[in-house]
C-alpha cells in the first residue's frame, strides 16, 4: 500500500460562526514524490488496521454486490415550495390521497448501474407501502390537518440515484402533488441492511484526531475529491492523511496546531467544518473510501451522526 499526505487549508475563510463551512483558503502539499510520503505515526497504524480488516473481506463483497443508495430521498420541487406551509407539510408527511392507489405488486424491475456490471432484482414496495412511507414524514412531524398536500396521481417507473457502486437506474414510485410540476419520487426497493464494518470504531482519541463528515462525489476515473472535516475554533485546521490499497482508500483526519483565539486564552466551544482536498496516486475506481475513525465507508455528502 502507498501512503500519502494531502494538502491542507490551515486558515479559515470568513467570520467564525457556530458552524463554519470553509473552502480551503490555501493548501500546502505534503513533501516527497506523489504517493511516497509516509503518514504520521499517530494515524498510520490505525489506517493500516482498517485497510487490513476490509481488504478481501465479506463486508467488502457485500458492499460491492448490494444496492446501497447514498442520497437522501428529499423532495425538491423545481422553483422551490410555494410557501413555508407547503414545505412544513412535506417535511411532516401531511399528504392527502386524491387518487386510486395501484393494487398488487409492481413489475419486477432490476437495478441497472451506469458503469455496467451485474444487475440486481430486489423485493419491491407496493404503491400502498410507498405511500405509507410518506405519511408522518421523514422527520416524524406532527400531523396538521390545515396544512396538507394533495396527491393526485401515482405511477411506477424508474429514477436515478447515487449508490455505493456509482449512479444507477432503480425502480421507483412517482407521486404527483397538486400545484407542483416536479413529482415526489420514492425508491420502490425495500431497504437493505448495510454491511457491518469488519473493525470496531475508535473508542479513545488522542485529541489530535479530526472527524470526517463526508466527501464530495467523484467519478471512478477521478484522482481527487474533497473531504469535509471538523476541528475546534482554536485549531489551525485539518490535514487528511491517505492510505491507498488494492480495494480500499483509507482517510484519517488530523488536527493542525493553532493559537488561542480569545483574549483571555479561552477557546470558544465551536465545531468548525472545513473542506480539504484529497489527491490520490491513481484513480479511485471501484475502491471503497473508508473513514479511519469509524472504520466504515465515508459517505458522499454530509455524514449523519
Amino acid at each position: 500500500m502507498a501512503a500519502g499526505r494531502t494538502g491542507t487549508a490551515a486558515a479559515l475563510c470568513g467570520p467564525v460562526v457556530a458552524v463554519v463551512l470553509a473552502a480551503g483558503c490555501g493548501t500546502a502539499p505534503g513533501g516527497g514524490s506523489r504517493g511516497e510520503p509516509v503518514a504520521p505515526a499517530d494515524t498510520r497504524p490505525r489506517m493500516e488496521r482498517v485497510a487490513a480488516a476490509w481488504e478481501g473481506s465479506a463486508a467488502l463483497a457485500q458492499w460491492r454486490e448490494g444496492f446501497h443508495p447514498l442520497d437522501e430521498q428529499d423532495w425538491a420541487p423545481a422553483g422551490g415550495f410555494r410557501s413555508g406551509e407547503d414545505k412544513a407539510a412535506a417535511v411532516n408527511g401531511n399528504f392527502v390521497l386524491r387518487a386510486a392507489l395501484p393494487e398488487g405488486p409492481p413489475s419486477a424491475t432490476p437495478v441497472r448501474w451506469d458503469a455496467g456490471g451485474a444487475e440486481l432484482t430486489l423485493p419491491l414496495l407496493t404503491a400502498r407501502e410507498a405511500y405509507g412511507q410518506l405519511q408522518g414524514g421523514a422527520k416524524g412531524g406532527e400531523a396538521r390537518p390545515d396544512r396538507v398536500l394533495s396527491v393526485t396521481a401515482i405511477a411506477f417507473g424508474e429514477t436515478t440515484v447515487r449508490t455505493s457502486r456509482g449512479p444507477a437506474r432503480v425502480p421507483a414510485w412517482s407521486f404527483t402533488v397538486e400545484g407542483y410540476d416536479t413529482p415526489l419520487t420514492r425508491i420502490a426497493i425495500r431497504p437493505q441492511e448495510l454491511p457491518k464494518p469488519p473493525i470496531e470504531p475508535l473508542r479513545t482519541f488522542d485529541g489530535g484526531t479530526a472527524p470526517l463528515f463526508g466527501r464530495s462525489a467523484a467519478p471512478p476515473d477521478a484522482t481527487s475529491f474533497e473531504v469535509t472535516a471538523g476541528h475546534g475554533a482554536c485549531d489551525g485546521g485539518v490535514a487528511v492523511d491517505v492510505l491507498e490499497g488494492t480495494d480500499t482508500v483509507v482517510l484519517a483526519g488530523r488536527i493542525l496546531p493553532g493559537e488561542k483565539a480569545g483574549r483571555d486564552g479561552a477557546c470558544p466551544a465551536l465545531m468548525l467544518q472545513q473542506r480539504v482536498p484529497v489527491t490520490l496516486a491513481r484513480p479511485v475506481g471501484e475502491r471503497l473510501v473508508l473513514d479511519s475513525e469509524s472504520g466504515a465507508p465515508l459517505e458522499q455528502g454530509p455524514r449523519r451522526r
